[in-house]
């Protein structure tokens, strides 16, 4: 029974450390998806608020180039807005799937909590119950050893602790 009792916390205590390295690890990633969203969010307005003054210069007409050519604006607000626009659907796209990955992370952080929930007060009381009895049952075990190798020694027996 006491081998039994020892199995189960063993078990108990490894799965209770893998849940709570899961948790852990999940909560670390989740932090890092919502700062990656953030990060996401914020150039997504900033390529907004260029798309915005991009179209304001571009109704202001004609304007010239580095090498000093007159060209339309027009012209170039085309080129940018599309090159924008690519920009934007890539991010967008990438924001969807960051979106579902936190989703699913969230998903399995919110099961693994649910889970630990399970283990309650009692248990914990339990565990430290068992281990208080494994170091009683040490502490007997020694003293019995003791005794064996006294008795071994009167009575001329080879002793062998057995581990």
């Amino acid at each position: 029974m006491y081998n039994d009792l020892q199995k189960r916390y063993i078990k108990e205590i490894k799965t209770n450390q893998e849940q709570n390295e899961a948790i852990k690890n999940l909560t670390i990633k989740i932090h890092e998806l919502e700062h990656n969203l953030r990060e996401q969010r914020q150039r997504i307005e900033q390529l907004e608020r260029k798309k915005v003054s991009w179209k304001t210069s571009a109704v202001s007409g004609r304007s010239r180039t580095p090498e000093g050519e007159v060209t339309s604006r027009r012209d170039v607000s085309k080129k940018k807005e599309s090159c924008c626009s690519e920009y934007l659907e890539l991010l967008l796209k990438e924001i969807k799937k960051l979106k579902k990955e936190n989703e699913k992370l969230s998903t399995e952080r919110r099961a693994l909590k649910n889970e630990l929930a399970g283990l309650d007060k009692d248990f914990f009381e339990e565990i430290e119950d068992l281990k208080h009895a494994v170091q009683e049952s040490v502490k007997l075990n020694n003293e019995y050893e003791k005794c064996l190798k006294q008795i071994s020694v009167i009575y001329g027996l080879p002793f062998t602790a057995h581990l």
